[in-house]
Order: C-alpha cells, then sequence, then structure tokens
C-alpha cells in the first residue's frame, strides 16, 4: 500500500504561503537581471554570469542557490549552474519566453501597488492610483518604457493562451472580426488563420495602433485606432480578451453598449476573462481579481454577471465555452 503523506502542519502552511512573496522577488530578480541569457547554452560559473549581469558574485550565487533549492535553473556538482525547463522560459530569446511578463507583473509599478492593497481595502481606492497619483493607462501613456514592457509581457503570455484558445473554442461564422484592445493583434490573426474567407480589425488606442500598423504582416487585417469608451468599428464578431476586468461594470457596460450599437444584426461578442466560479473554490481567478483592484479598479466576474451585463446592454448570452486554459469564453449575441 502506498504511503500517504501526512497534512502540512498549518503553521508551516501559513509560511509556505507567506514566503511566496520571497519566492516571487527572487524570481523577478532573475528576470531583471536576465540572467537565464547570462547562462546562456552551456552550463557557467557564478563568476561568469556576475560578469555578465554585473552583480557580485557572492550576493548573486545565494540567489542562485535559493532559485535551484525551488526548481529554477540547476546546480551541478562542479558549482556551474545549468537550465531547466523552467528556467529556459527566462530566456528572452526562447519562443515561449515569459521573461518579460515575469519583469513587468511580479515587479515595478505592479510590486508597489501590491504594497498598498491596504488602501484599496480601507478606501476603495485603486492602490496604483494611490500610489501614482494618476490611473495606470494615463501612466503607461506618461512611461513609454513601462507601457512596451507590459506591452512586451501581455503579448508574450497571451500567445501562450491562444493557440489553445482557438482550438477550444470555435465561434460562429463571421465576416469582420474586431479584436478590441487587441494589442499586438496576435489573437485575431490566429483566428484570421483558421477563417480565410473572413477579415479582421485590431482596434486599440491611436498611438499604439500606430506602432503595431508596420508589423501586421496579414494583409486581412486593419488597424484602426480609437476609444472604446467612445465608439467601435462595424463588424459581426467582436473579441474581449482580457479587456472588461480592467474596468469598472459601469466602463464595461458602457464598452459593450458601444458594441451594440456597431454591431451587425445577428452578431456576437466574445469575453474572454478568468471568469470566476459561481460558488468559491480553488481558482486562479480570485488572485486576478486582486490583481485588478490594486492596478486598475476592475475586476473578474462570474459568468452570471457577465450575463446580467450583456442582457442590460441589448445581448443575450448563449454560450459559456471552458478551455484547458485559464480563459473561459462568454459568447453572446445581439438582440
Amino acid at each position: 500500500m502506498a504511503d500517504i503523506a501526512p497534512p502540512e502542519n498549518p503553521i508551516e502552511a501559513l509560511l509556505r504561503i507567506g514566503g511566496g512573496l520571497w519566492q516571487s522577488r527572487a524570481l523577478w530578480a532573475a528576470a531583471r537581471l536576465r540572467i537565464a541569457d547570462a547562462i546562456g547554452d552551456s552550463p557557467a560559473g557564478v563568476e561568469e554570469i556576475a560578469g555578465k549581469t554585473g552583480t557580485r558574485p557572492d550576493m548573486l550565487e545565494r540567489l542562485l542557490n535559493a532559485l535551484a533549492a525551488i526548481g529554477i535553473f540547476t546546480r551541478g556538482e562542479d558549482g556551474l549552474f545549468a537550465h531547466n525547463d523552467v528556467s529556459l522560459l527566462l530566456r528572452a530569446d526562447h519562443p515561449l519566453s515569459q521573461r518579460s511578463f515575469v519583469e513587468s507583473v511580479f515587479g515595478g509599478e505592479h510590486y508597489a501597488s501590491w504594497g498598498d492593497i491596504e488602501q484599496s481595502l480601507r478606501t476603495g481606492i485603486t492602490a496604483f492610483d494611490h500610489h501614482y497619483g494618476m490611473s495606470v493607462f494615463p501612466y503607461f501613456s506618461a512611461h513609454p518604457e513601462v507601457a512596451a514592457l507590459f506591452s512586451e509581457a501581455m503579448t508574450s503570455t497571451t500567445r501562450l493562451l491562444e493557440a489553445v484558445l482557438l482550438a477550444s473554442y470555435a465561434p460562429p461564422p463571421f465576416t469582420l472580426a474586431v479584436d478590441v484592445g487587441g494589442s499586438q493583434g496576435t489573437l485575431v490573426a490566429g483566428l484570421l488563420s483558421r477563417h480565410p474567407e473572413a477579415e479582421g480589425i485590431l482596434f486599440d488606442l491611436p498611438d499604439l495602433v500606430e506602432q503595431v500598423r508596420p508589423n501586421l504582416a496579414n494583409e486581412r487585417i486593419t488597424a484602426i485606432g480609437g476609444d472604446f469608451f467612445e465608439s467601435v468599428p462595424e463588424a459581426d464578431l467582436y473579441l474581449l480578451k482580457l479587456i472588461l476586468h480592467d474596468w469598472t461594470d459601469a466602463q464595461s457596460e458602457a464598452i459593450l453598449a458601444n458594441i451594440r450599437a456597431a454591431i451587425r444584426p445577428g452578431g456576437h461578442v466574445a469575453i474572454i476573462e478568468a471568469i470566476l466560479p459561481e460558488v468559491v473554490q480553488p481558482h486562479a481567478g480570485y488572485f486576478m481579481d486582486l490583481n485588478m483592484m490594486v492596478m486598475t479598479g476592475g475586476r473578474e466576474r462570474k459568468a452570471s454577471e457577465y450575463g446580467a451585463m450583456l442582457e442590460k446592454t441589448g445581448f443575450r448570452l448563449e454560450k459559456v465555452v471552458t478551455t484547458p486554459t485559464m480563459l473561459t469564453v462568454v459568447e453572446a449575441v445581439a438582440v
């Protein structure tokens, strides 16, 4: 009979969960310093890695030992550090690299905002706004280097999800799809690769569209700049991937109302978010919800909550499609 592991001591469980902060900061330091790039294809010694990253060897070795102990990098008997499957994702040149995501989302403005979470809990003020004196998107506009890192982070992470998402979700027939707030346009590009007869629109803020437009290789995608709080282009399918969770209920309803005003008869909207369970249970979306609380003032929602918002803005919820990723698709039709 197989041995059954004893239950975790409550004190150890509490400290393990709390200690996640230390692990997260160690991981962020590795991403920020580009340690994975410094190690490269062959095992490397601490002196070599320190020379490439501008760090002190004695301090760097302590960081690398800690990371190796939790499965990020490996340390050989010769004292050299090498890659494993996890640390390879920190290399900037890896096709599925998560380096920019780790640097952006576990550090910088995110880290500072989480440090102010008490303000959100006590006052309802978005922690980011309290810390920086402005909301996140105007801050990005004023700090283009921060915005570029965040955009790279979102693109690298959603690239992992989109292929699985599109394999799991087949939208109703359409001729023109709008990727609302689509950033680099990877989602609509992936969608059109499966629908060669259709066309697409990448719709985002004008400054971002100007940056992205030269890199759009698909001639069936048109890049249009605008503000979804004012209007959106006409189409028969609208994709909203990780958009509505940035905003309050009233703001989200305003976006949906603008889509309803522009949508063609019988058109559909696909809301793609980390949908929360109807009954509380283990789910990554709850901590994403806290991230929205401290960063944007938005929130994650249940499918029933999206259903109510859709009904209020002239849509009827048709189906909810789960995927092997953390994302779920809430599909609705204009009525």
